[in-house]
């Protein structure tokens, strides 16, 4: 889980590549190109504050 002050390393990868950070391109390098349709309440908290759903 992500926490203020800390790193998330898919956020990191899709900033190195210049790759705009956003949920689709988060979950889709998280779960590489097979995202699920649903999160579950527990998964979403589990995203960075940036691409949770709201």
């Amino acid at each position: 889980m992500s926490q203020l002050g800390s790193s998330d390393i898919i956020v990191d990868a899709l900033k190195k590549y210049n790759i705009p950070v956003t949920r689709e391109n988060y979950l889709g390098l998280a779960y590489f190109g097979d995202v699920p349709e649903e999160l579950t309440a527990e998964q979403e908290l589990e995203l960075p504050e940036e691409v949770r759903q709201k």
